[in-house]
């Protein structure tokens, strides 16, 4: 939805729902993608409450009734996922503090958009807690009062046990800092390396590295592989088996964006000259401005028979 919502703070504020009947028009909405432009209106409070019955229902975790208040459309792409969800939790609550619908008059608009704020504490069967502060977008169809769409921003409580942006710390020579998931395409990279390992294909492999990649090697050998190097990295092994099992990529809070990659894994290989290795990996790699591993770091540990 390639809209700008700019809504002006007297209805969000100050208006009362006494007091905010009066208003016709306020704000405005923007349509980009057509160039044109409307302006809010104040909506219904039969869809309000249509938006709010549905979040008693998620307080209540009471799953027919939260779902009897979408649209199939919505259900059909998300019933599957809400089910396994609800099934999950063991309390979820919206402890909500303002419920806005706004109408607008841009492109005749048959739906009002229902803005919600509040609080999330939610709690897993599993033990985990989270806690977050959200706004939600429902969008209900004034013809059916039947939700269509969800669009929701967040914000983590900072004592959130799960779920923050940073945590942890990374200790340098001169400070300490948080450290904070990076998505650059990191886990996608280990993958494909992962595959292109296991196909064997040295050449493959060239596209993933700098020029130069600084390597220590789980004992201890520091050395400089040119990228070159990488098409003969196969040339003493008979069979190579390489399986993830966990990829885990950050970054130190407020830098630029080159990331460190946590990769855990099993791997298995067998040489020529019949010698064999099957180990559990730990495998550190430093991902550089242009997405490319510039180093790689490793312990591992052998897997008995």
């Amino acid at each position: 939805m390639k809209k700008i919502l700019m809504i002006a703070s007297a209805i969000i504020l100050l208006a009362s729902s006494a007091h905010a009947q009066k208003i016709d028009k306020a704000g405005i909405w923007k349509d980009t993608e057509k160039g044109t432009t409307g302006v809010w209106s104040l909506g219904s409070d039969k869809v309000a409450e249509i938006v709010t019955n549905s979040v008693n229902a998620y307080n209540k975790l009471d799953l027919n009734l939260f779902l009897s208040y979408f649209a199939d459309e919505y259900l059909a792409k998300n019933k599957k996922n809400l089910t396994k969800l609800f099934n999950e939790y063991k309390v979820a609550n919206k402890n909500v503090f303002s419920v806005l619908p706004l109408r607008s008059t841009l492109n005749n608009e048959k739906y009002t958009y229902v803005q919600l704020y509040s609080n999330r504490s939610r709690e897993w069967k599993n033990g985990s807690k989270s806690k977050e502060n959200i706004h939600e977008f429902y969008v209900v169809n004034d013809t059916t009062n039947k939700i269509q769409d969800i669009y929701s921003f967040s914000s983590p409580d900072q004592n959130n046990e799960f779920g923050l942006p940073n945590g942890g710390k990374y200790y340098s020579k001169t400070d300490t800092s948080t450290i904070t998931f990076s998505n650059r395409g990191e886990v996608e990279l280990i993958e494909n390396l992962m595959k292109d390992c296991n196909k064997m294909d040295g050449k493959a492999l060239s596209k993933y590295f700098a020029d130069t990649v600084s390597v220590i090697t789980h004992e201890g050998r520091k050395l400089k592989v040119a990228n070159s190097q990488w098409a003969n990295m196969f040339d003493d092994l008979e069979s190579v088996e390489w399986k993830l099992t966990m990829v885990n990529p950050g970054k130190i809070t407020n830098t630029d964006p080159v990331s460190g990659i946590v990769v855990l894994s099993n791997y298995k290989e067998k040489k020529k000259d019949g010698t064999k290795k099957h180990v559990s990996a730990f495998h550190w790699y430093m991902y550089g401005l242009d997405k490319k591993i510039t180093s790689v770091s490793w312990m591992e540990r052998p897997i008995m028979p």
